[in-house]
């Protein structure tokens, strides 16, 4: 995160990385023609609500979000995105120590694309380039540079080898899924299979990730394999996607040989499937080799910091929606320890108040005894208005 002193020369990358899309884009046009530019994005506002875990008193937080995103296409050969987010927080949750810790986080990102406009004891406003990447294409062959999202696996709520952009499965805002400073090349070796290479460099070098995934198709499955190196970590891995009756049938796992430390698995199996009337239900279950069935050696700090998301062993996950008219929706989502049973229960509805403008509400609530994982965090309440254009 940059302050004032460097928002000037950050701003002059940015207005860089667009100025060379528009020569190129201008260069290209007197060859071809074939240039487009469009430009969307959203105005968000979130306000949560909760208590702290440290220290029980409330908190409050008002996110307020605007994201522009421009893409720029040239011919059929290259794609390029910038999303910039200008984004204020708001509320006594910046002055908690659970705040606090979560600044303590270690950027997952090689560059620092974040800056700091101004920031008082209550309310901070930042940028960065949530992506910024350019692909291109070449025959059976592509390869995206910049921030992006690599996104791995079949699961729903957790993916074992997602491990270039991992994400909370608990996170108030699912959607929201940050990218990774990468290089991403993907050729096609088949009409339903290709293979794909990444790498994510890192400040340190031992700390950067690089690995292969084949993808392919048999019968009514799409399966693929994959392995490399995250971090400290080598991982071996596979998925697979396709149908058991009117039911979709998904599974994934990897295999993890830490630096120090013994090799462990995480595994999902996912069912899911649609309902007349206009439901739709999925179950996974989760084993991460990673955690313990010992409810007293949970390290709760790692989860503040997110440096993991779940402590425990066996987990399941089970959600459940419903489209009540075309403009009105409503779900329940839940996230089971089943080792120590504890949950977090989600229901949450939105309504579209115009064809580009939603309100959504949902509440998060906890059960289990204090000393469990779910049990031991507060109640969270949060409602948005987001208005895309």
């Amino acid at each position: 995160m940059k302050d004032g002193a460097d928002i000037a020369r950050w701003r002059s990358t940015v207005l860089r990385l667009l100025s060379a899309c528009a020569c190129l884009a201008v260069v290209h046009q007197s060859a071809t023609g074939q240039v487009s530019i469009e430009s969307r994005g959203y105005l968000k506002n979130l306000a949560i609500g909760t208590s702290s875990v440290l220290s029980g008193e409330s908190q409050f937080l008002d996110i307020t979000r605007f994201r522009w995103q421009q893409m720029l296409d040239v011919g059929s050969n290259l794609h390029a995105e910038v999303w910039l987010d200008t984004e204020m927080l708001a509320g006594n949750f910046l002055e908690s120590e659970e705040y606090t810790i979560s600044r303590l986080t270690e950027r997952r990102t090689w560059l620092d694309l974040d800056w700091r406009v101004a920031s008082g004891s209550r309310f901070t406003l930042d940028q960065r380039l949530f992506r910024a990447f350019a692909t291109y294409y070449a025959g059976k062959a592509q390869i995206t540079v910049g921030r992006q999202r690599i996104a791995w696996g079949t699961g729903f709520a957790w993916n074992p080898t997602d491990l270039f952009n991992p994400f909370n499965p608990a996170a108030i805002e699912l959607d929201e899924k940050s990218g990774i400073d990468a290089v991403h090349l993907s050729l096609a070796t088949g009409d339903f299979s290709h293979l794909e290479a990444g790498y994510a460099p890192a400040s340190d070098p031992a700390a950067s990730s690089a690995a292969a995934r084949l993808v392919s198709h048999k019968g009514e499955y799409d399966f693929s394999v994959m392995g490399g190196y995250f971090r400290d970590d080598w991982v071996v891995g596979g998925d697979f996607a396709g149908y058991v009756g009117d039911a979709g049938l998904k599974g994934e796992a990897a295999l993890t040989f830490p630096q120090d430390g013994k090799a462990y698995v995480r595994l999902t199996v996912t069912v899911d499937r649609s309902f007349r009337g206009d439901y739709y239900a999925f179950v996974e279950y989760y084993l991460n080799g990673q955690g313990t069935t010992d409810k007293n050696k949970y390290d709760f700090r790692q989860l503040l910091t997110g440096s993991v998301f779940n402590v425990a062993r066996d987990y399941a996950a089970v959600s459940v929606s419903k489209a009540v008219t075309p403009l009105f929706a409503a779900s329940v989502y839940a996230l089971v320890n089943i080792d120590d049973q504890s949950a977090l229960i989600g229901p949450s509805m939105t309504y579209s108040l115009r064809e580009n403008m939603e309100l959504g509400g949902a509440v998060y609530l906890f059960a289990g005894k204090g000393d469990t994982e779910f049990g031991q965090q507060k109640n969270a309440y949060f409602g948005y208005l987001q208005f895309y254009f």
